[in-house]
């Protein structure tokens, strides 16, 4: 007899239970103390020796010794890999190409919007800011329980479009090698390094990867990319060495649905979800309780039949929530817990959007599955998680850009503002600042 994966329906009909609602789904993600200590191990390490200590806890984690003569895989073995995908299946390269052309469609369009601020001044000079493009960024594809060759595509191409000089891609070797020379990462992330024009990519991962992105040769301005627990935390500890995108937690996914959504159509979104991982949460909100029924028996079903049904009753077990509440407790719920992804099953979902501004992304209507944002529709699929989507945007195009302010002032301008900086400077017991803007309006007169 197999284990019940029927996820009691709950009933919240409280505001005030909301915030123990969301507490309850948080995951801690396993940021303990072990994983910070070898963290900071491994980093101070790889600090000390470079990518001899690379090379060393890639052996001793994930079992691969690597020849330190040849580490960059070659573009020649790229290039293979993309003939190779191209030959055999032209269909999954046909897909991968139409990703690409989404991704890179929608990045452009997120450059054309960040425009460079110029405000006259009455002297005729300028006060302003400019975007300037990163000038290195390190990109980490996960290779722990699958290769991600669309992620590689989310966060290579928003860095291109920036204007990213150097783009390093790192990812975990397999311990016995896929294909001969091809360095133990996988024949399709090779293939869409090549499509994508990425040159730089090397086979190691974890933490030491990170701490050689951030403190070796590269030393990049930023990482970018999602991963483990000790990704995480690498990151975590390398903020202040250079920048990072964000802190990856478990994905999770929020579906607010009413009787017009297809319960087939609710489920599979669901699990589509919860296959991601154990830690993944996947919740149904509707007010329609005989639909949240439909949609734990429909669950049950497909769980049984599933070739990922372990992951899925782990996950659905410890994080599948179904709830029945009123559409205010619903947005709500919503606002609080601030998910990755949000999707609005509903007959009138643009009436429901004023009103959510804290998802990462949201999928508006029946026909916007999740899956379409994941796959390449066009928005990214790295997504704020672990409620940091109330402050945290999805990776674009600005994640590799940064501002810099411009101040131009005519000698006009230094003379009129000379007198009431000088105050303010004097007023703050600064009387150098004072002095400084003064000079400029003696010479001015």
């Amino acid at each position: 007899m197999h284990r019940c994966y029927f996820i009691p329906i709950t009933d919240l009909n409280d505001r005030d239970l909301v915030p123990g609602w969301v507490a309850s789904l948080a995951r801690s993600a396993g940021m303990g103390e072990d994983t910070r200590t070898a963290v900071a191990a491994i980093l101070a390490e790889v600090r000390r020796d470079g990518l001899t200590a690379v090379l060393a806890w890639t052996e001793r984690l994930d079992g691969v010794r690597l020849d330190p003569s040849a580490l960059r895989i070659p573009e020649s073995a790229l290039e293979a890999a993309r003939l190779d995908l191209d030959r055999r299946q032209p269909e999954l390269m046909a897909a991968l190409r139409e990703l690409i052309a989404n991704v890179r469609r929608f990045a452009e369009g997120q450059r054309g919007c960040l425009r460079d601020l110029e405000l006259p001044l009455p002297g005729g000079g300028t006060v302003g800011e400019r975007w300037c493009a990163l000038k290195a960024a390190g990109v980490y594809i996960p290779g722990g329980r699958a290769f991600y060759p669309s992620t590689l595509a989310m966060t290579v191409i928003p860095a291109q479009v920036a204007g990213v000089e150097r783009i390093v891609g790192v990812t975990p070797p397999r311990p016995q090698p896929t294909l001969p020379g091809a360095w133990g990462v996988d024949p399709l992330v090779l293939a869409c390094a090549a499509e994508l024009g990425l040159t730089e990519l090397y086979p190691f991962g974890g933490a030491q990867a990170l701490g050689w992105l951030a403190c070796g040769e590269p030393a990049v301005d930023l990482l970018a990319g999602p991963g483990n627990r000790f990704v995480a935390e690498a990151k975590r500890q390398l903020i202040g060495t250079c920048g990072i995108d964000a802190l990856a937690g478990p994905t999770e996914l929020l579906v607010i649905a009413d009787s017009s959504a297809d319960p087939a159509w609710l489920a599979e979104d669901l699990l589509a979800q919860a296959e991601h991982d154990p830690d993944a949460a996947a919740v149904l909100v509707s007010v329609d309780r005989g639909l949240l029924e439909v949609v734990a028996a429909e669950l049950q079903t497909r769980v049984a039949a599933s070739p990922r049904r372990n992951i899925l009753e782990q996950s659905l077990a410890a994080h599948g929530r179904l709830v029945c509440a009123e559409r205010d407790l619903a947005i709500a719920l919503a606002q609080t817990w601030a998910p990755e992804h949000l999707e609005l099953c509903v007959r009138d979902p643009e009436a429901w959007l004023p009103s959510l501004t804290t998802a990462g992304a949201v999928f508006i209507g029946s026909a916007s599955a999740e899956a379409f944002g994941d796959y390449g529709a066009g928005p990214n699929h790295v997504l704020p998680t672990d409620r940091s989507a109330r402050y945290s945007s999805p990776l674009g195009v600005a994640t590799f850009l940064k501002r810099q302010s411009l101040l131009r002032l005519s000698p006009a301008d230094a003379a009129a503002m000379a007198p009431w900086v000088q105050r303010l400077a004097e007023a703050e017991g600064l009387p150098h600042h004072g002095r400084s803007a003064a000079l400029r309006a003696h010479h001015h007169h």
